[in-house]
């Protein structure tokens, strides 16, 4: 089992991940998000890593809550490891989170990844338990 502690005041929980690139690693912080289908990380990171629209798989959009479309596009990090476990060739969408960067957010984790986990969230006393 590994132990997570998070800050229970904080209005969202952030969880660290190491995604890998032609260009390298790169860790990042990423939105414990179960309504999202598809982990997604912020275009200009991905680029850093090497990544752009030519090696996408689909083109893509999203709706956010308010009903505002985003494109990105789809494309297959090399790898995503997690909660000490690793995903190759895994599915990211990539988007622009420019205006949430100023809150140390560079994505989101999504329902594709962690679903693969048993996980139980303790947010009173800000513990995120992985077995």
């Amino acid at each position: 089992m590994l132990v997570i502690e998070f800050d229970p005041l904080e209005t969202i929980p952030l969880v660290d991940a190491l995604v890998e690139g032609p260009n390298g690693r790169r860790r990042v912080k990423l939105v414990l998000d179960t309504g999202c289908a598809v982990t997604q990380i912020d275009t200009g990171l991905m680029e850093t890593m090497g990544y752009s629209i030519s090696d996408s798989s689909n083109v893509i959009s999203i709706h956010g809550p308010a009903g505002d479309e985003q494109e990105g596009y789809l494309v297959s990090a090399r790898s995503l490891t997690i909660f000490g476990r690793s995903f190759e060739n895994v599915a990211v969408g990539v988007y622009d989170f420019d205006n949430f960067s100023k809150y140390g957010i560079d994505g989101l984790l999504g329902w594709d990844i962690i679903r693969q986990f048993h996980i139980e969230m303790n947010g009173p006393n800000g513990l995120l338990k992985i077995f």
